[in-house]
């Protein structure tokens, strides 16, 4: 798999430690007492769009669905259209791209929720990282979801990196995914040896989620990434390969890379610790702007180069 299809939870075809949730799910679903808007919180990588992936799948392709292992079979009719989205009956919208959600995009949200479903079964509205919404469509996203329909469901995917309005809030039924340190890494683990993976991050100490230790790995991989060795080098290398893909993915890891380093700086106590924070800080601001303002790569290189040596 490349980092995209690392970074999609459709690809994740066993659910591990959430079989409790999905259980939920189920039996909300088949008391027909399932609520209009369910909002799944938690931190990205713990498995929120895995679960309703799997919830989905139990909804529309039941019979394949392994309940007791939580297992998907991927090889289904049903599966093969979800996965390259073409299946009409789930329909798809992410906050979390470059190109930010518009109000033209809730528009044809609406647009496309007031056809007639081909199937008699129920849709679902996935909308990912409900927090990078802008109020404007948020605002216009309530309108739609106060509009009384039989078979609409909407389910927002909130990762909390922002507040979010409380009226969408108040509509929602919030279901929480918090995992222990315990079953973290029990996640980890079981992911590793099911994707019979080569491990170059250590997950104990760093307090990743799964899914972003999965990702954060492939990324190391692809770019022979070892996070123990030369920081600025291998900030040149992932500045290198984002400005050929400009996938977002190798900034988080920019950002963890970061936080990594200095960390470790401060348990060593190579520097100060007042040093330590400065020097942390001054790198991720000012690849925050070289994001948002699109500034020059090698002047940013530079300038980051020249804050550490003096420090």
């Amino acid at each position: 798999m490349n980092i995209n299809e690392y970074n999609d939870p459709k690809n994740s075809l066993v659910l591990f430690e959430l079989g409790h949730k999905l259980d939920f799910l189920i039996k909300l679903y088949k008391l027909n007492r399932l609520p209009r808007v369910l909002m799944i919180t938690g931190k990205k990588g713990v498995g929120k769009f895995t679960l309703i992936n799997h919830f989905l799948t139990f909804i529309y392709d039941r019979d394949n669905y392994d309940l007791k292992n939580n297992s998907i079979n991927n090889q289904t009719q049903f599966y093969k259209q979800y996965l390259n989205s073409i299946f009409s009956d789930i329909i798809y919208l992410s906050g979390d791209n470059f190109k930010n959600v518009k109000i033209d995009d809730i528009r044809d949200l609406k647009s496309r929720i007031l056809k007639t479903n081909i199937s008699e079964k129920e849709r679902f509205i996935i909308l990912d990282d409900i927090e990078l919404f802008n109020a404007n469509c948020l605002n216009a996203l309530l309108k739609i979801i106060e509009e009384p329909t039989s078979k609409n469901y909407f389910v927002l995917i909130n990762n909390k990196t922002k507040p979010l309005i409380e009226t969408i809030y108040s509509r929602s039924l919030e279901i929480k995914i918090l995992l222990s340190n315990e079953i973290r890494i029990k996640v980890i683990e079981s992911l590793i040896k099911k994707n019979d993976l080569e491990v170059f991050i250590d997950f104990n100490s760093s307090n990743l989620t799964p899914g972003n230790f999965l990702l954060f790995n492939k990324i190391c991989e692809e770019n022979k990434i070892n996070i123990d060795e030369d920081f600025l080098q291998n900030l040149k290398i992932l500045l290198n390969s984002y400005k050929k893909n400009k996938n977002i993915n190798l900034i988080n890891m920019i950002l963890f890379l970061t936080d990594y380093h200095f960390y470790n700086l401060q348990e060593k106590k190579i520097n100060n610790i007042e040093k330590v924070i400065e020097n942390k800080s001054f790198v991720t601001n000012n690849i925050n702007k070289y994001i948002n303002y699109n500034l020059n790569q090698n002047s940013l290189i530079n300038a980051i180069s020249n804050k550490l040596s003096n420090g």
